[in-house]
C-alpha cells in the first residue's frame, strides 16, 4: 500500500478536510495518486458521464456513492481508458480498498 503523506498547505480545502499524495506507480516519477479525506463522514454528490462505455473508476464510484456517507475521494493521474474489462474493475475496486484502509473506514 502506498504511504500517504498529508500536507496541510498543499491544497486549499474547507475545515475538516485533508489531502495527501503518494506514488502509486501510474507515472514514472512523482506522486500520481491523491487522497482527499474528510474528518467525519459526508454525504456524497457527483455527476457522472452518460456514456455507455465509461471507465472502471466511474462504475466503482457509482456503486460507492449509493452506499451512503463517504470519508475519502481518490484521484489518480492515470489515463481513464474506458474499455479495461474485469481487470480495470478489479484495479478500481482495489484502489478504493487501499484508500479505505489508509483512512480507517470501509
Amino acid at each position: 500500500m502506498p504511504a500517504f503523506d498529508f500536507h496541510p498547505q498543499a491544497v486549499t480545502y474547507p475545515k475538516g478536510f485533508r489531502s495527501a499524495g503518494a506514488r502509486g506507480g501510474l507515472k514514472t516519477s512523482g506522486p500520481d495518486v491523491a487522497l482527499i479525506v474528510a474528518d467525519v463522514a459526508c454525504t456524497p454528490a457527483a455527476v457522472f458521464t452518460t456514456n455507455v462505455f465509461c471507465a472502471a473508476p466511474v462504475i466503482v464510484s457509482r456503486e460507492h456513492i449509493h452506499r451512503g456517507p463517504i470519508r475519502a475521494v481518490v484521484v489518480n493521474a492515470g489515463c481513464a481508458n474506458a474499455v479495461t474489462g474485469d481487470e480495470g474493475l478489479e484495479d478500481a475496486r482495489r484502489m478504493a480498498e487501499i484508500a479505505a484502509e489508509a483512512v480507517g473506514c470501509d
